[in-house]
């Protein structure tokens, strides 16, 4: 008979802000928002403490409601690194415990701990306080944890005791756990699905279950069996370690310093963000030639298109202008854009070799921006700029 596995979901509690607070103790007992200073009206909030949280604020929220809503907060922009140190000291902890580990983000992961628990007695909660506690006096930074036989239930339960708790689901019970929780904390229920679940009376996670699976298929436009499977508390999908974890797609995205439909500015600014993504790129040797164009409009609205290119690169050039073409699709005359991003999905793994025909021009623009990124590596990223990026 195969084992019952047991899975535990991290979760770290308010991650930006926490690892802040960790490099600079001083800016804790205060609400702290990190995504600008109060000099960057234009921005929004990526992560607030607990302490702006109870002011109401949000994570996506303008920077200016923030600042009305805690005028006493500490306003900080991001610190560079500073976040992917943590994760990754983070992680190292993990492994003291178990070889199974699949990374969700930066500051997530699912940990399969079913054969791992006999130095604690077979208690899968002692475990889980003893790596909570572990990265918390090491660290100085809090997470809290799932712990159930799957993924769903476990991310959902690492949820229910913010911050710095444990919430453990014993078999059996997952349905129990689960039916009064509202249908939105259900992973992948975003406003949209919500507003659809809620017209038909399904507001409790056991409120789905009164539906079968057409219903779900033909009215609310969503996977039926993931949301059957989750209310049942059923999840078949296992732990992926670390070292199969395949990264689907890299994006970049930058809030322009004002709302503007200049097409020259918009262009020079997508130049800029197209240069810094194929960076990401080459730094993580994959290549792709599926390209995604993103806005967010003034209204907060976004809108993007996407594109196949004719073969796989890293190379900005590239791309360009099949992204300016994708840029001017997405002009409205109506509505300035105040963000632009681009993403790349399906990313193989870069072999450095071309098409022959092409052989000559791409290995001379691989050998450029080869050396550009070693020379921005050593000096600033910003020390060079190509003519596109140039203000005029």
């Amino acid at each position: 008979m195969k084992k019952a596995r047991i899975i535990l979901h991290v979760d770290m509690d308010a991650f930006f802000a926490s690892c802040e607070e960790a490099a600079n103790p001083k800016l804790k007992g205060k609400p702290l928002i990190v995504g600008g200073t109060k000099k960057d009206v234009r921005s929004i909030v990526s992560c607030p403490n607990y302490l702006a949280r109870q002011r109401g604020i949000k994570t996506a929220m303008p920077l200016k409601k923030a600042m009305q809503l805690a005028p006493d907060g500490n306003f900080i922009r991001g610190t560079r690194g500073i976040y992917s140190f943590y994760s990754k000291k983070v992680r190292e902890i993990f492994y003291k415990y178990t070889p199974l580990i699949e990374p969700a983000s930066i500051d997530e992961a699912y940990l399969d701990i079913t054969e791992v628990l006999k130095p604690f007695g077979g208690d899968a909660y002692k475990l889980a306080f003893s790596l909570k506690e572990e990265i918390k006096n090491k660290l100085n930074i809090t997470c809290s944890v799932g712990i159930s036989g799957n993924k769903v239930c476990s991310k959902i339960a690492s949820k229910q005791n913010k911050p710095d708790g444990i919430t453990h689901i014993k078999p059996g019970e997952e349905k129990k756990f689960l039916d009064n929780l509202p249908v939105e904390r259900i992973p992948g229920v975003g406003k949209a699905t919500l507003k659809k679940l809620n017209k038909y009376g399904i507001y409790k996670i056991s409120d789905i279950r009164k539906f079968d699976k057409s219903f779900y298929q033909e009215e609310i436009g969503m996977f039926s069996a993931y949301l059957l499977n989750t209310a049942n508390g059923i999840d078949e999908r296992e732990v992926t370690v670390y070292e199969d974890y395949e990264q689907k797609s890299l994006s970049k995205e930058i809030t322009l310093d004002f709302d503007t439909d200049d097409i020259i500015y918009l262009e020079k600014e997508l130049y800029y963000v197209l240069e810094k993504a194929c960076s990401r790129l080459r730094k993580k040797n994959f290549k792709s030639r599926n390209l995604t164009v993103k806005v967010k409009y003034e209204d907060f609205t976004v809108n993007q298109k996407s594109r196949m290119t004719d073969r796989f690169s890293n190379i900005e050039m590239d791309f360009y202008e099949d992204s300016v073409e994708m840029l001017h699709m997405l002009l409205k005359k109506d509505k300035s854009i105040r963000l632009i991003g681009v993403k790349f999905a399906d990313l193989t793994e870069s072999d450095d070799t071309v098409q022959e025909d092409l052989f000559k021009q791409q290995d001379k623009l691989g050998r450029l921006v080869k050396n550009i990124d070693k020379i921005r590596k050593k000096y600033d990223y910003d020390i060079l700029k190509f003519g596109k990026t140039f203000d005029i």
